[in-house]
């Protein structure tokens, strides 16, 4: 029985082949069991005569909703049912196989129905010979036309692309609107702030003398105000820039890139005594100048907020979490209320005083804007006083693509 069912998984000729063999065999039991997964693969099949009549039919799982078995017995086995009487002869490699009585494969067949529209199948078919090997006609099967589902399947992709293609004209147009945008923004935005400034500053320098201290700590707060206010900003429009690029996956080297950002935070203030502890060969698939930004914006913080620390810590490293890398950065700075995590990551939220802390508050959008993009997650961990850890992932390539 496993032999029949391994030449059924074949092919439909394989399995007629077979059928042929448990007819001199007599194995009615198994003929049976061969006779049933053959209806479920095919559309028809049938026994001919040595004139290539049809005198035995069954019709199969998978066939047309019109056939009926009258609609095969007496006809030529090449002739579709349902179809045109005027059908042309059988096709030339079916009519060499039939005077030469040698086996056919998977000859496509296409004929006119008579109610209208057209189908096509493929047949296939073995000699059947008697015991003495007297040739007594075939025994075959008709199919579904791959061809047929192949330029089916064909026509949907080309659809599936074109509709990409406009759905990708359309983010394009998108994004050029929304640049356009931003940019008119940020100059309708900056032209008042310029006035703000400039005439606080004319105030401040014609008519300083005339007020009093608490009159030039006004002004100075106003232009003070306008300066952040020019700087966030500055910040939206970097961040729109940066985080709206296509990414460019590749493998990034992690540990290298916090290297040189370390570096480059030491060089910014000799002053400082900061020890960075970075996990080697730490890699992962991600946008390399983006993935730069996220660790440059995390790495920036925690530079920052532990600037009151005598001695400075700044880890980096991974670990696995459910077969996941997370990569975290960790400081020993002034840390914040985890209660209020969930508001760390939105535009212009500060948990720290902008004369102790200065920043435009837009680093962590960034970084959890990049990191979604590549299909992960940003967290964070603190308390106050006890600095804080932010974790984040980057999925492999095959997932953020």
């Amino acid at each position: 029985m496993t032999e029949i069912f391994l030449a059924i998984c074949s092919g439909a000729l394989a399995a007629i082949a077979v059928m042929l063999l448990l007819l001199h065999r007599h194995n009615r039991r198994e003929l049976s069991v061969l006779q049933r997964a053959l209806g479920a693969s095919s559309l028809w099949w049938w026994q001919s005569d040595r004139d290539s009549r049809v005198v035995w039919a069954r019709a199969g799982r998978q066939r047309p909703a019109w056939l009926e078995r009258d609609q095969l017995i007496g006809r030529d086995f090449w002739r579709v049912p349902g179809a045109i009487e005027a059908q042309s002869p059988a096709p030339q490699v079916i009519r060499d196989a039939v005077a030469a009585q040698r086996p056919f494969f998977d000859v496509p067949v296409t004929a006119a129905l008579a109610g209208g529209g057209e189908i096509a199948v493929r047949l296939s078919a073995v000699p059947f010979r008697a015991r003495g090997g007297e040739f007594r006609g075939y025994i075959g099967a008709a199919t579904r036309n791959d061809n047929t589902a192949a330029a089916v399947i064909q026509a949907r992709v080309a659809q599936l692309e074109r509709e990409q293609s406009e759905r990708a004209r359309e983010f394009a147009s998108a994004a050029n609107e929304m640049e356009s945008f931003s940019y008119s923004v940020s100059h309708d935005l900056r032209a008042p702030l310029r006035v703000v400034d400039g005439f606080a500053n004319i105030v401040l320098e014609d008519y300083g003398s005339r007020l009093d201290e608490l009159g030039r700590e006004h002004l100075q707060r106003i232009i003070g105000a306008a300066s952040r206010m020019n700087a966030m900003i500055d910040a939206l429009l970097a961040m729109s820039r940066r985080t709206g690029r296509e990414l460019a996956i590749e493998r990034v080297d992690l540990s290298r890139a916090v290297r040189e950002l370390a570096d480059e935070l030491r060089a910014s203030d000799f002053s400082r005594s900061v020890e960075f502890r970075i996990e080697p060969d730490v890699r992962a698939d991600g946008d390399p100048v983006l993935v730069r930004l996220v660790l440059q914006n995390l790495l920036g913080n925690a530079y920052k907020f532990s600037a009151r620390v005598p001695q400075a810590l700044i880890e980096f490293g991974h670990h696995m979490v459910d077969g996941d890398d997370v990569f975290f950065v960790r400081d020993n700075g002034v840390g914040f209320d985890s209660r209020f995590t969930e508001r760390l990551f939105g535009l212009f939220q500060r948990f720290h005083s902008q004369n102790d802390f200065p920043g435009t508050g837009v680093g962590l959008a960034t970084v959890q804007r990049i990191v979604r993009k590549h299909g992960g997650r940003v967290w964070a961990e603190s308390e106050p006083g006890k600095g804080a850890c932010f974790y984040f992932t980057l999925p492999p390539a095959s997932a953020a693509a």
